[in-house]
């Protein structure tokens, strides 16, 4: 969770927020062939570019 929006790296408090593409999906361990996985939101410090979370579009994929 960002603590209110705030870059932890340079201080800024301009949060974007992108996607992987290109197939980069993360994938439930054992479930490898029955599942399509889910995409990966990251948020992003949009004057450092530093990463400051990552998480899956689908959480309950992995249940």
């Amino acid at each position: 969770m960002i603590k209110n929006n705030i870059c932890p790296k340079c201080g800024c408090r301009e949060i974007g927020q992108g996607k992987q593409v290109a197939g980069a999906k993360m994938q439930p361990i054992g479930k490898l062939g029955m599942s399509f996985g889910s995409n990966i939101i990251a948020d992003i410090c949009t004057e450092c570019g530093y990463i400051i979370e990552m998480r899956v579009e689908k959480p309950h994929k992995f249940k």
